[in-house]
């Protein structure tokens, strides 16, 4: 039995869809990675605070 990490491989058409709000997130100085690890009420507020649309970051509380 092989055992190794599995790697995610993304989806080029929803990377492609996702880019604009990632350069968003980047401009606004946040973390990807740190918004997906925060409860959803905390990052509502920081979303909100940087003037983002919580709701186009829904793909954050995915996986």
């Amino acid at each position: 039995m092989k055992i190794g990490f599995w790697t995610r491989k993304e989806d080029p058409v929803l990377t492609a869809e996702y880019r604009p709000l990632r350069e968003k997130l980047a401009r606004a100085g946040l973390s990807e990675r740190a918004l997906r690890r925060m409860a959803p009420e905390k990052r509502v507020k920081t979303l909100e605070k940087a003037h983002l649309n919580p709701y186009d970051y829904i793909f954050l509380a995915c996986g």
